[in-house]
């Protein structure tokens, strides 16, 4: 019983020492009616939260940023702040940072409550850009609703299995899976080191697919098939904008190409990411050691 009790107490102490892990979905709804997918990944750790946003996920500006905040369980409050764009896939010459700052209401932080409120947008010098209103619901609760709903479709009788599949509540939870990248889309990501270590495998059906890598021009990998076991590459990025480009030169025998990428930091960070490639495609990953600066309309 002592053993017992002492496991107990050493995973409580380690809950409160590293924290909860929340992953949240929902939308950002903005003055003209318009409707953005917003996900959120945060850790909470006495009241503070820190973790990252992902705006318009698999769109063609899904931007993802580092976030900052707090939670009072006594007021049932809820507060951050984007503070640091990690990458976008929004043109960078067009792109005007505008900065989340949320302020809304939580019943309870425990994977299945919903977070309701309004934000303010802001420029980085913190002029203001535009406000609107957020909701969200705990991915682990919209998951238990799409599976509810998924079989229930399946067991009507009178619904044709052609119009089923095209009810698949999956690919409309997927809208927020993490970064799926097709061909002809750019990543410009925000990368102050020199030092990136590149991790590249196929996490599916090893099929025989075959990608070139290249960076900056120069060819780090030729005609290279992606298998199970993780291949790790040391780079060093020497310009102040460095270029690295993924290219789909054989499809396998299932297409389309796919592979997973991982660029980590040397302190751990990492950018998750999948390549979704038909024959010829490629992605290209831009990597700014600083912001380009960008004036405000």
């Amino acid at each position: 019983m002592k053993y017992k009790l002492t496991i107990v107490y050493l995973m409580f102490c380690a809950t409160n020492l590293y924290g909860q892990t929340y992953e949240y979905l929902g939308l950002l709804k903005l003055p003209d009616s318009s409707l953005i997918p917003y996900r959120l990944d945060f850790k909470e750790t006495n009241g503070m939260i820190r973790g990252y946003s992902y705006t318009d996920l698999n769109g063609q500006h899904e931007t993802k940023a580092s976030i900052v905040g707090r939670y009072d369980d006594k007021e049932n409050l809820m507060e951050f702040r984007e503070v640091d764009i990690i990458y976008t896939k929004s043109d960078i010459k067009q792109l005007d940072f505008c900065n989340v700052y949320f302020t809304g209401n939580m019943r309870r932080l425990n994977g299945r409550s919903e977070i309701e409120g309004t934000f303010k947008g802001y420029y980085d010098d913190l002029t203001s850009c535009i406000d609107g209103e957020l909701v969200m619901t705990a991915a682990e609760k919209i998951q238990k609703r799409t599976d509810k709903f998924q079989k229930r479709v399946n067991r009507m009788n009178r619904v044709p299995d052609s119009v089923k599949q095209k009810i698949n509540m999956d690919k409309m939870f997927n809208r927020y899976a993490k970064n799926d990248l097709k061909g002809g889309e750019r990543l410009n990501i925000f990368w102050k080191e020199a030092y990136l270590k590149l991790i590249i495998w196929d996490d599916g059906e090893v099929d025989g697919d075959q990608i070139d890598l290249t960076i900056n021009g120069n060819k780090i990998l030729s005609a290279y098939s992606p298998v199970a076991k993780k291949k790790e590459l040391e780079l060093t990025l020497k310009d102040s904008v460095n270029t690295i480009s993924l290219k789909a030169i054989n499809l396998g025998k299932k297409p389309p190409n796919t592979a997973k990428v991982q660029f980590l930091k040397k302190n751990g960070e990492i950018i998750d990411l999948a390549s979704n490639l038909q024959l010829g495609e490629e992605v290209i990953f831009v990597f700014y050691k600083e912001k380009p600066k960008v004036k405000n309309q």
